[in-house]
């Protein structure tokens, strides 16, 4: 069966929409009193058969008493480990005079850069995580931030505890930040028989003829060798070619934040995101990971935007490793405030907050039939 005539059966049941439902024994598994008391990010890999890697960036540690945070302080990055679904056991370093530091920093660049964490995967042997180096040019401010460039981390013992790990940075020469844009990979990243895909945006404006845009893009490695940049290939116009600056979008607008999941029940693949950072969670549906993608849909708006703390909603995602059934979804996504200091005024924001979607059958268009 071809992509088209898959889709069209895909698109064929004009079923209600699903409708995520709040998933509050998922939040009460990553919400604590003392210690690390909230991050934004939140990717997780599969590291064994029941333990799931938890990657995070901006990452509060401190206390929290009567409904606020107090001697909490921010770090940059930070990483669980949850076995089942368990509560989750937290791991970030210490500083020279104890205080909390980032899990992870950069061994190259500029003091007082810092990494975000992004997605990954487990091969046979090894952890591999992307890293984004970042640096702060305007303090104090939800914004006030720029991307560097891009970073692979690698752990050779990922079976050890993660203060035993080994870990080496390799700078990713793919990745390209500009004033106009940027070329990046390693938002999502998914093993697939002998190769791991490896999924990315370009916002450059040369690629998107001057519009404000970001599309989502394609890699591939071969599984074993998958930190070799050699052996990397990039889908443009549906063909697979060495050459990362004739890389084109699968569809447009998506995330900077998002995952890629196989839904075994659809048998289609699935692009979770936010829609910019207004609190509406999409999802598109495609049969191949090339495409034709279905039209976004839009799954559940976040709660968070109606609180008067100022609030914004971003950084959605699924994480299918922790779903029991073949076609539903888990989604994370972060609530933020334009006042920063309302993250310690309000301890309600800035936890992985949590979202179950039955998909069911359901239209892949919108209701007005435009794309999103």
């Amino acid at each position: 069966m071809s992509g088209l005539t898959l889709l069209a059966a895909l698109n064929a049941c004009a079923a209600p929409a699903p409708t995520g439902k709040a998933a509050p024994e998922w939040d009460a598994l990553f919400q604590r009193n003392s210690g690390w008391v909230g991050a934004d990010g939140s990717y997780s890999i599969p590291l064994t058969k029941d333990t799931t890697l938890w990657l995070f960036s901006d990452t509060l540690v401190g206390k929290v008493k009567d409904g606020k945070r107090i001697e909490t302080s921010m770090i940059n990055n930070s990483i669980a480990l949850q076995r089942g679904t368990n509560q989750p056991e937290f791991f970030y370093s210490t500083n020279s005079e104890g205080k909390p530091a980032s899990f992870i920093t950069p061994q190259e660049g500029p003091k007082g850069d810092y990494f975000w964490l992004a997605h990954g995967v487990r091969t046979a042997r090894e952890l591999y995580f992307f890293l984004q180096r970042v640096v702060t040019v305007e303090p104090g401010t939800p914004f006030g931030f720029k991307a560097v460039d891009g970073w692979l981390a690698q752990v050779v013992n990922p079976d050890d505890s993660p203060p035993q790990w080994h870990i080496t940075q390799t700078k990713v020469p793919f990745t390209k930040f500009s004033p106009k844009g940027a070329l990046s990979f390693g938002g999502a990243v998914l093993p697939k028989g002998e190769f791991v895909y490896i999924f990315g945006g370009d916002s450059r404006s040369e690629t998107n003829k001057g519009r404000r845009s970001n599309g989502l893009v394609l890699a591939r490695a071969p599984a074993e060798g998958f930190g070799d940049f050699a052996k990397w290939q990039f889908l443009a116009d549906g063909e697979w070619q060495g050459d990362s600056e004739k890389v084109t979008a699968v569809f447009p607008n998506v995330g900077s934040e998002f995952s890629v999941s196989w839904l075994p029940a659809r048998k289609a693949y699935a692009v979770v995101y936010s829609q910019g950072i207004g609190g509406k969670i999409l999802i598109r549906l495609a049969p191949d990971l090339a495409g034709p993608w279905g039209e976004a849909l839009e799954v559940f708006r976040c709660p968070e935007m109606d609180w008067p703390s100022k609030a914004f909603c971003y950084a959605a995602k699924a994480h299918p490793e922790l779903t029991s059934a073949p076609d539903e979804l888990l989604i994370t996504y972060a609530a933020n405030s334009w006042d920063f200091w309302n993250l310690f005024k309000d301890a309600r924001l800035y936890w992985p907050r949590f979202v179950r979607v039955k998909l069911g059958s359901f239209d892949l268009r919108d209701s007005s039939g435009t794309r999103r």
